[in-house]
C-alpha cells in the first residue's frame, strides 16, 4: 500500500503520491478514469440522498460536501467504486487499501467530486464542471475530459 495522503491534497500531490507523472497524457487519462467512476458513484448512490446524510445536516439542501454523508455511506460508496473497478483503475486502488478495507486513493477522488459539487469552489461555478482537472500547475491547458474518455471508451 502507498502511504495515504489526506484529502485536502491537490491533484499534483495526488498524483505523485500515486508514482504517476503529471505531466504525462497517459497520466491524465488515467486520472479522468478515476473520476468517472467516481463521478458516476456519487450520481448513483450520493446526489440528492438526504437519509445517507449525518443527523446535523439532515435538513440542509443539496448538494452535499463529502463531511456531510455519514461515514459508513461514504464508506460503501468507496466499496461499491472498488468493486466495480476498471483493470486500469483497480491497480490504483490496490495501491491505497489496507486491513480494514478502507481506500484513500477512492476517498480521495470521491472527497474531491463532492467538493466540485457542494459550491464551495469558485472555478468549478465559473466553468465548466471540473475544467480545472485540465489545468496543470503553471495553469497550461491539457487534453479536454470529453476528448480522453471519448478515447478511452471507444467513442
Amino acid at each position: 500500500m502507498t502511504a495515504p495522503l489526506i484529502r485536502s491534497a491537490t491533484k499534483r500531490q495526488f498524483l505523485l503520491q500515486l508514482g504517476l507523472d503529471p505531466n504525462d497524457d497517459r497520466t491524465s487519462q488515467t486520472y479522468w478514469l478515476l473520476k468517472d467512476e467516481a463521478i458516476r458513484a456519487y450520481e448513483a448512490q450520493l446526489q440528492g440522498r438526504r437519509d445517507l446524510l449525518r443527523p446535523e445536516y439532515a435538513n440542509q439542501d443539496p448538494p452535499y460536501a463529502a463531511a456531510h454523508f455519514t461515514a459508513a455511506a461514504f464508506s460503501s460508496v468507496v466499496r461499491s467504486i472498488y468493486s466495480a473497478a476498471s483493470p486500469v483503475t483497480r491497480q490504483l486502488y490496490n495501491r491505497g487499501c489496507n486491513s480494514q478495507g478502507d481506500n484513500w486513493v477512492i476517498s480521495w477522488m470521491l472527497y474531491h467530486v463532492c467538493r466540485y459539487r457542494d459550491g464551495r469552489n469558485i472555478r468549478a461555478r465559473s466553468r465548466e464542471f471540473h475544467a480545472d482537472d485540465d489545468l496543470d500547475d503553471s495553469g497550461s491547458s491539457k487534453a479536454s475530459r470529453r476528448r480522453i474518455l471519448g478515447a478511452s471508451n471507444g467513442s
